[in-house]
């Protein structure tokens, strides 16, 4: 800032003293035609453009009489121009960066027979106020703009002033936010994520100053044929859970991504075997399920189902949840898949409980011995299942579709099965990772699931 204030003042000696040496013109006259020779101005705005006619220097009125000036563009940010005339404007925006004083400038001119006349300017600069303002810059890329994915879009610019703080929001995968502090500029740019789940992004651009002042501008970013594969999964801690009758569960949350997410939650199917009162609520990419188990449920392992209706595809999360009587007493678990198959709409009860040699209503696991268990029979209306020694045999007397899914303890889908013709059809479970597994058994009339060991 010295620099400019030393070099403006040296130019003006500089001249002050050429001056000295040359002749002055008696010929050439000077013409003020509008502006002002003297003017104050804040730093960073413009000045009164002003124009000089000089008559009488014996040269055509195309020529440019100048022999020698400031250098207006380099020092203060001006710019001159010389029209028909000949005459002089000078105009443009005193620079942001100059430090309040008084600066001088000239225009030295010259007629045909060598002869000199000199043109003074002073412009007296203020500090300018830092008033917060935020505004888009016309000259960069729309504030609203439509975009595929995977492609850049036209970098978007905001000019500001007086800012201590800013914050750009709601921007869709892969753009990101720039500042340039030296001219006070705010960007957006980059290119859209491939992946991104088409729709309208509104995104905001907020400042704010020591004041607490805040401004802000808001935009959309339009994508088209984003590629986004739709989740959900089972999130809650509370992977086991046990439930009285009529009592409440514990909230079940599902975590989701590139869902559509609207009041009434038209992106989620809810279904499933349990009974009750239950209500679902969606915070950030969070669907939390809470509610009230039916008190005439009858005990047993039931399951909650949540289908994500995406764009590109629908993905299927599950939750199984144990519900006890009163004079049962039986262990519980939480379990989510990951399938992205769509089950049949209906959600009936599943049937009465089972009738094994240990009379448990559950099949039971093996002891921490090698003995396997013996075979346990579930009757499902027509549907019977059985385990043992790693293997499970379903029997379906009549022809219907039937579906087996075995999950980890995760919620993850290790096997699925389906079978439409009369049969008893036995699947060896041996390959799997020894642990326990949840197995869901669904015909078109019902609905059942266990929990078995593999050894």
């Amino acid at each position: 800032m010295k620099k400019l204030i030393s070099l403006a003042i040296v130019l003006f000696f500089v001249a002050t003293a050429f001056a000295e040496e040359y002749v002055a013109s008696q010929k050439i006259t000077q013409q003020v035609l509008s502006g002002e020779l003297s003017q104050t101005v804040y730093a960073g705005d413009e000045i009164k453009p002003v124009k000089i006619l000089y008559e009488n220097t014996g040269l055509g009125e195309d020529a440019v009489p100048e022999y020698s000036s400031t250098n207006f563009l380099e020092n203060f940010g001006l710019s001159k121009r010389w029209t028909k005339g000949p005459a002089c404007e000078i105009a443009g925006e005193m620079r942001s960066d100059i430090a309040a004083g008084t600066y001088k400038a000239y225009i030295l001119v010259q007629d045909d027979e060598g002869k000199f006349a000199k043109t003074e300017f002073e412009f007296t600069v203020l500090e300018k106020e830092k008033t917060l303002s935020l505004k888009w810059n016309e000259s960069s890329g729309n504030v609203n703009q439509e975009v595929i994915a995977g492609k850049s879009i036209t970098p978007i610019v905001f000019d500001y002033e007086g800012i201590t703080i800013y914050s750009v929001s709601g921007l869709p995968s892969g753009l990101v936010k720039n500042i340039d502090e030296k001219n006070h500029k705010i960007m957006i740019v980059g290119s859209v994520n491939s992946d991104v789940m088409s729709g309208d992004y509104i995104y905001k651009v907020t400042v704010k100053n020591d004041q607490g002042d805040e401004k802000s501008v808001s935009g959309t970013i339009a994508v088209v044929g984003g590629q986004a594969r739709t989740s959900i999964k089972l999130f809650s801690d509370n992977t086991s859970q046990e439930v009285l009758a009529g009592n409440e569960i514990e909230p079940v949350v599902f975590e989701f991504a590139n869902v559509r997410v609207d009041e009434s939650l038209s992106s989620f199917k809810f279904e499933g075997s349990l009974k009750g009162s239950f209500a679902y609520s969606v915070e950030g990419n969070k669907l939390t399920c809470s509610g009230t188990v039916d008190e005439n449920s009858k005990g047993g392992l039931y399951t909650i189902r949540i289908i994500a209706i995406g764009e590109n595809n629908n993905d299927t999360a599950f939750a199984n949840v144990e519900v006890t009587r009163e004079s049962v007493e039986s262990s519980s678990s939480v379990v989510a898949s990951s399938s992205s198959e769509a089950s049949s709409s209906s959600s009936a009860e599943s049937s009465s409980s089972a009738e094994p040699p240990s009379s448990s209503s559950n099949i039971e696991e093996s002891s921490s011995s090698e003995k396997t268990t013996e075979i346990v029979t579930e009757a499902m209306n027509t549907v019977k299942f059985g385990y043992a020694n790693n293997v499970l045999t379903v029997a379906m007397p009549n022809s219907a579709m039937l579906r087996v899914q075995v999950f980890d303890m995760m919620g993850h889908l290790v096997e699925s099965f389906a079978e439409t013709e009369a049969s008893s059809k036995s699947f060896n479970l041996a390959h799997l990772t020894k642990g326990n597994y949840v197995v869901r058994i669904e015909s078109a009339r019902s609905v059942r699931t266990a929990r078995i060991l593999v050894k």
